[in-house]
């Protein structure tokens, strides 16, 4: 009878291991798609970093020729010629977009490995930059369209600007040509261009103040990702 139960115990000992053991094999299978997936997201960081690089250095060339317009427009237009004027006002676009590439972190969330992220930092870093952040980006970007779509058209109808398009020019959408102009100085030197400039100015300063912020945010992910895997 004691050989039975010793028996029986062994059965049920073993069937026990064998399910702990699967446990293990799964958990630890689980840890490494998780790994996997934080190197990829690792990867998609570094290339967003490089994204909002480029988007603060064009903001950065807008600004430059928003200020030397009003430089020029303080000086009553003695700065630069009327052509000079035209070419800084077409370079001047601050609606240029950071987009984040959130597949990574959207696959982490989706297979249940997001929950397997044992640095609290970490995970509150990522909820920040795809959710808060990412909103932020989103609603200024919305803001900075509407008003560079107004300023544009601004400038097309009051200094009447001929425009010719060569498609094949260019990295992505071809290059504008321009044709023509009539150089409109009452309203060049009007408070309301001016405003308008200032305007657009500030919101470059706001959306770089941002794009400065999740950067920081990006890269402090980087380094408690690596941490993780380690």
């Amino acid at each position: 009878m004691k050989r039975y139960a010793l028996e029986g115990s062994v059965i049920i000992i073993g069937i026990l291991f064998s399910f702990y053991i699967e446990e293990m094999r799964i958990q630890n299978k689980n840890v490494e798609i998780k790994n996997e997936l934080l190197l990829d997201l690792n990867r998609a960081i570094e290339s967003d970093i490089i994204q909002i690089n480029n988007v603060r250095e064009l903001l950065n060339k807008s600004q430059a020729e928003i200020s030397e317009i009003q430089s020029d427009i303080k000086t009553n237009h003695q700065q630069i010629s009327d052509l000079e004027a035209i070419k800084k006002l077409l370079a001047i676009n601050v609606s240029i977009s950071f987009f984040p590439q959130e597949g990574v972190f959207t696959e982490l969330v989706s297979s249940g490995s997001f929950e397997l992220i044992k640095n609290k930092e970490l995970k509150s870093k990522l909820l920040e930059i795809y959710n808060h952040q990412k909103e932020r980006n989103y609603s200024i970007s919305d803001d900075i369209d509407v008003l560079m779509k107004d300023y544009t058209q601004a400038i097309m109808t009051n200094f009447r600007i001929g425009i010719n398009y060569s498609p094949f020019d260019g990295e992505i959408y071809g290059t504008l040509i321009m044709e023509d102009y009539v150089f409109d100085s009452e309203y060049y030197l009007s408070n309301e261009f001016y405003g308008f400039n200032s305007t657009l100015k500030i919101f470059g300063f706001l959306y770089s103040r941002l794009l400065n912020d999740i950067k920081k945010s990006h890269e402090a992910i980087l380094l408690l990702s690596l941490a993780e895997i380690g």
